[in-house]
């Protein structure tokens, strides 16, 4: 089922960052503040209950078995695996809500969040909370009383979300959680006022959005970068309203170097915007009305190929902004762990 986003108002708030850092607490603040203004989006996970939750409400606990299930009838957008439990976003959820403009808040892991992302860029908010220091979270999580072996591997996973921050729209530092709640809040209004000015926009007659969207791949393997010998440059398309961002992404790469590609082998990675010049037939608008954006994704390939046309460069040589690059060696690294 694809949403269509000239209809799609739906917002989906979602919470990334290490464990015990406050997400859920940030969460429930925001929640009981907002009202029915926005719910919480329960995701499906085979942990158990705990004494405060409620079947439905924060998760939809499901045994391994039902889990499997719901992956092989591709009844979840996302899986993923955090401290040995299964995690995954409903699909069906996400999309309804998308639809019938209802907002939704979650705490889901980065891998999981960036995906979402990809799948529906413009209803998708991605908001880092990070801890004023790891000792302080340590100290956290120590007066919680969780074992100490529990506090280890969540504090190993620190280093795992962290390069995150900078790929995300907002960054909350949670050291007073009501500080932190207030800005968690702002924003969401923030947000909301955003979407009323698209609306606007709509009801004029003008674009939706002032941007324009492509999509880029960068395919590598180990430290080189695959690119065109002739300009640099990789593998680009324009975004459409009827097509998910990964799908044309892998449309693209896979008509570039006639290989086959999967949407879910791609990494997600990284957008940059900068203005272009507006269309003529919208002349009366101001100059810096219009944008163009571009989404980053990046392949691992899964050997080195020798293709006519494209070359290999070492990663340090390659046409690439320090942003991509810092974001490819984080794609890398997490393509290698999950490997």
């Amino acid at each position: 089922m694809t949403v269509n986003p000239q209809d799609a108002s739906g917002l989906l708030f979602l919470l990334v960052g290490p464990p015990g850092v406050g997400k859920n607490s940030l969460m429930k603040a925001v929640l009981a503040r907002s009202g029915h203004q926005i719910r919480q989006l329960p995701t499906a996970t085979t942990r158990p209950i705990r004494p405060d939750e409620k079947q439905g409400r924060e998760h939809l606990f499901v045994t391994h078995e039902t889990f499997e299930t719901m992956i092989e009838r591709d009844e979840l957008l996302e899986h993923q695996v955090v401290h040995g439990q299964l995690y995954g976003i409903p699909r069906s959820t996400v999309e309804s809500a998308i639809r019938e403009c209802r907002d939704l808040i979650a705490d889901i892991e980065v891998l999981g969040a960036t995906y979402t992302r990809s799948c529906y860029p413009e209803n998708t908010v991605l908001i880092f909370i990070q801890p004023p220091s790891q000792d302080v979270l340590r100290t956290r999580m120590q007066a919680r009383g969780e074992p100490p072996e529990e506090i280890e591997k969540r504090l190993k996973r620190v280093a795992l979300e962290m390069p995150y921050a900078p790929l995300c729209d907002y960054l909350i530092t949670n050291d007073d959680i009501n500080q932190a709640a207030d800005q968690l809040y702002s924003i969401i209004l923030s947000v909301y006022s955003r979407r009323e000015l698209k609306k606007l926009r709509l009801d004029m007659g003008l674009p939706r959005h002032r941007q324009m969207t492509y999509v880029t791949v960068i395919p590598f393997y180990n430290d080189e970068v695959l690119q065109r010998q002739d300009t640099g440059g990789f593998p680009t398309a324009i975004t459409s309203d009827t097509q998910l961002i990964a799908d044309t992404a892998s449309e693209s790469l896979a008509t570039a170097l006639r290989i086959e590609v999967e949407p879910d082998d791609l990494c997600y990675g990284i957008w940059v915007t900068q203005p272009v010049r507006q269309p003529d037939a919208l002349g009366g608008l101001p100059p810096e009305y219009f944008q163009q954006t571009t989404l980053y994704y990046f392949y691992m390939m899964p050997r080195r190929v020798t293709l006519p046309d494209w070359e290999w460069l070492p990663l340090e040589q390659a046409a690439l902004s320090a942003g991509c690059r810092e974001s490819l060696l984080i794609a890398r690294h997490q393509l290698e762990i999950g490997q």
